[in-house]
């Protein structure tokens, strides 16, 4: 894969694994999130891209796509797109995931990236850079793209946010977080009114900010990604439509 690939799947990365929580004991039932559709521009270093994300309700669950591409004159020199999905079901709290699909055209060859969540068996199957995966499945485990809705879902619900595992590039990862209060993003779509949640993982020098817009249904609007204090990728909410 081309240093430019590399970037730009790590800013997809960067985007999506960006929306990781737990929930603590459930005292309700948790909200239902609306479908909606948004997309972002994204800019990592001199890089420049689209992303796009849509949830779709599927009965009895969800079905949630995405999707980043280049723009501008480095496209011209790569072209391509990622695309990941996963389909969501209602479970004991917030919504899980019952599998993952990532098809990278971007890189050279093609990169292909599936699980499979089996709760009922405890274990977690697929590929991964072309070799097999088969691992134990973990309480409230979720997948990197998942975890987006289930923050949304969290945030709607009152559901304090703290750490969970997340299934990404065939192993498990632990994430923790803090919620920070009446944030304010602006963005080519508007000016909100955020909640912004910020994560790291123990041991590293790079942290992550989602900024959720209250009048949005915690809609992402701004993602901003940073390795030892300095921003190196961020993604603003250009368009959008949500399904109330």
């Amino acid at each position: 894969m081309t240093r430019y690939a590399k970037s730009l799947r790590g800013c997809l990365m960067v985007v999506l694994s960006s929306a990781i929580l737990l929930p603590a004991p459930l005292l309700a039932e948790p909200a239902s999130v609306p479908a909606f559709s948004a997309t972002y521009s994204v800019r990592y270093g001199i890089l420049r891209g689209e992303m796009k994300l849509a949830l779709e309700k599927d009965n009895p669950g969800y079905v949630y796509r995405t999707s980043l591409r280049p723009k501008g004159v480095v496209s011209w020199l790569r072209r391509g797109e990622i695309r990941e999905s996963t389909s969501m079901v209602p479970g004991e709290g917030l919504l899980r995931p019952l599998d993952y699909d990532s098809t990278d055209t971007i890189a050279k060859p093609t990169r292909h990236v599936q699980y499979e969540f089996d709760r009922s068996n405890g274990r977690v199957t697929g590929e991964y850079k072309e070799r097999d995966v088969d691992v134990p499945m973990q309480a409230g485990g979720q997948n990197r793209i998942s975890s987006q809705v289930a923050i949304m879902q969290a945030l709607q619900s009152g559901i304090e946010l703290s750490e969970l595992p997340v299934f990404d590039r065939g192993r498990w990862r632990t994430f923790h977080f803090e919620t920070i209060a009446d944030q304010v993003a602006k963005t080519p779509a508007g000016e909100f009114e955020t909640v912004e949640v910020r994560y790291s993982s123990e041991g590293k020098n790079k942290s992550w900010s989602l900024h959720c817009a209250t009048e949005l249904g915690y809609l992402p609007v701004m993602i901003v990604y940073r390795e030892d204090n300095k921003t190196k990728s961020r993604a603003v909410l250009t368009e959008f439509q949500i399904d109330n």
